[in-house]
């Protein structure tokens, strides 16, 4: 049965193939709104049935770090499932065309790769030998994109981790002056949890091998700078160590060029670099910028190209985790990695530096 409102918004008959697609497109976009409020309130409701039997300190930083993962996850899975979709539609007529040229190599090629996907399996780096060229070039963006989704997933599910154990290291903090033995209990328990989950901030460890020596700087010099990273005139740079976060602070005093840099050998098989830094800059009072700058050498050290990646142009008080894809030129021998400050008096901190090849 259809009520008066169905009935006014569903197209009939006599419904014109403009109007049809408006009112399909108005009927999807009020789904996923409802669907997009289901699966919030779901994940916040859930997320507060876990956090139950907490103590009301740190019950509500519990169920906020569950109710933010639950979104990160759905948001990893949406564009995972985008992406599978895209390339499996893409699959399927390149299979279609191969069959009809009576190539049956390619066409088994092809549906068995659609099948690795149907059945949620990884794909090989390298292609089978007789998939259709002409994927090439999709299977490739597919790669990319899943790659992407699952890095940005990884730093955001660090970052919201960070932000929880933050909380209950504030709260293990007043617990231990108060003798509130059984919330210091619950809140080591929980440091535990994220530990086995491999949350909470964790320098240089990551979703793929760093080729950075020491992201983390967690090796210092004597006199007090990171072991393996150059220092640039005409500025100063020393390893500090705040709340389970150890970072590099660098201060310029004039708006010169200031930083420390980081020579790394380009691994052969790479295309990319998935770049990744978080910053903090308490106070910048004049038009300035400061994050990593990415340069690539040839063999003969002649500069091929350098890209100011995970910019930030105003203060930022609190961490911020920036992250960026870098392509590698094929001529690309050596990448030089600089924490960069230019343009104004400042002082800015870095903190998990990663490089991952891809």
């Amino acid at each position: 049965m259809i009520s008066t409102f169905d009935s006014e918004i569903l197209p009939t008959a006599t419904t014109s193939p403009h109007a049809r697609r408006s009112i399909h497109h108005l009927l999807t976009r009020i789904v996923a709104g409802i669907l997009c409020f289901a699966v919030c309130g779901l994940s916040l409701t859930s997320a507060q049935e876990k956090a139950k039997n907490l103590s009301p300190e740190i019950a509500p930083l519990a169920a906020k770090y569950q109710s933010d993962l639950t979104v990160l996850t759905g948001m990893r899975e949406k564009a995972l499932a985008q992406n599978r979709q895209t390339y499996l539609a893409v699959l399927a007529s390149a299979q279609q065309r191969a069959n009809n040229l009576g190539k049956t190599d390619e066409a088994k090629a092809a549906s068995d790769e659609k099948d690795t996907l149907t059945a949620g399996r990884d794909l090989t780096p390298l292609a089978a030998p007789m998939l259709p060229r002409e994927l090439a070039t999709s299977r490739a963006y597919f790669l990319r994109e899943a790659s992407r989704a699952e890095h940005e997933y990884a730093v955001h599910a660090q970052e919201v981790a960070a932000q929880y154990l933050q909380g209950l290291l504030f709260f293990e903090t007043k617990a231990k002056s108060a003798g509130q033995a059984d919330l210091l209990k619950q809140i080591a328990a929980e440091k535990v949890k994220l530990a086995a989950q491999g949350a909470g901030p964790r320098p240089a460890r990551g979703t793929g091998r760093n080729l950075v020596l020491n992201g983390d700087f967690s090796r210092k010099n004597a006199d007090g700078t990171p072991e393996s990273w150059g220092p640039g005139a005409p500025g100063k740079g020393v390893v500090a160590n705040e709340v389970n976060t150890t970072f590099l602070r660098v201060v310029s005093t004039d708006k010169k060029e200031t930083y420390f840099l980081e020579n790394l050998d380009r691994p052969a098989e790479a295309q990319e670099l998935a770049v990744t830094v978080r910053l903090r800059c308490p106070g910048l009072k004049e038009k300035g910028e400061y994050g990593l700058v990415v340069a690539q050498r040839d063999a003969a050290n002649n500069l091929l190209a350098r890209d100011a990646q995970c910019l930030l142009k105003v203060a930022s008080p609190t961490w911020r985790t920036l992250n960026s894809v870098v392509r590698i030129l094929p001529e690309t021998k050596h990448v030089i990695i600089r924490c960069n400050l230019v343009d104004a008096p400042m002082t800015v901190d870095f903190a998990e530096v990663r490089v991952e090849p891809r």
